[in-house]
């Protein structure tokens, strides 16, 4: 079965109309209600392991210049 995705124009939380970003999130500009877009956890965690990986990186550098 084939799932649909609806939005509304409308927050949530005080039924302000609101314009959805190009993936689907939002923000209401009257009581800042955010909906995140689909994918924004794993993108998330997408971007801590890289920084992790940058992190460690560096650090190995900075121990083999001290050498």
């Amino acid at each position: 079965m084939v799932g649909t995705d609806t939005y509304t124009r409308y927050c949530e939380s005080c039924g302000t109309p609101v314009t959805e970003g190009p993936e689907g999130g939002y923000v209401c500009g009257a009581c800042f209600h955010v909906v995140e877009p689909r994918g924004a956890d794993e993108a998330r965690k997408r971007r801590r392991m890289e920084r992790a990986a940058m992190v460690a990186a560096a650090a190995r550098l900075r121990e083999l210049r001290q050498y």
